[in-house]
């Protein structure tokens, strides 16, 4: 067995993202973490006052991984910063089942962490107000959620192309039903 002492909380965390890829948030528990670590469950405990302190930190854990999906897409750059949030999400949900699972799909309703900043985005790219930005988005949302699943139940579904074709389509049918009034810059932009 591994020492205690040697066991951190970073690590606890490690085994239990690796239960929840392998197994979903069924499969979590403190005893399949030691048998993951190779060692009791006092590490466990020791680390975190109980599994429910356990799951939030492993959820924090999941919104950072989602994050630098996100952030992975913001560096490329690319027509639209706001598509890049999007991206990320799906992105997450192909390639961290377990976690995308975890995060949107628990049964326990979880407003996207990142939702304040992609207001912001929005209102300053777009020159929305923030009362717009945010149907908008809901509306967007929805149909970022049904791609997330379609890709999330079958990682080849989709192409990374046909995705933010996708994306693309659906923001500017969204933004001429929001702005029939403004100019159809998406014109310009194929």
């Amino acid at each position: 067995m591994v020492r205690t002492k040697n066991i951190t909380a970073e690590a606890i965390l490690g085994a239990a993202a690796e239960i929840v890829r392998e197994c979903g948030e069924d499969g979590l528990n403190a005893r399949a973490v030691a048998r993951r670590l190779g060692c009791s469950t006092q590490p466990v405990y020791s680390r975190f006052e109980n599994m429910e302190a356990l799951r939030v930190a492993l959820s924090e854990a999941a919104k950072a991984g989602y994050r630098a999906h996100i952030d992975g897409y913001l560096e490329r750059g690319g027509p639209s910063r706001y598509r890049s949030y999007g991206m990320g999400f799906v992105r997450f949900a192909r390639d961290e089942k377990g976690l995308f699972r975890f995060l949107f799909l628990g049964g326990k309703p979880i407003a996207d962490p990142f939702f304040e900043d992609i207001v912001r985005e929005m209102t300053a790219e777009y020159r929305m107000s923030e009362a717009t930005a945010r149907a908008f988005h809901a509306d967007m949302a929805v149909f970022s959620f049904g791609l997330a699943l379609t890709v999330y139940g079958d990682s080849g579904a989709l192409t990374e192309k046909e995705i933010e074709d996708a994306f693309s389509r659906e923001f500017f049918a969204l933004y001429g039903y929001y702005f029939p009034e403004r100019e159809r810059f998406w014109e310009k932009m194929k």
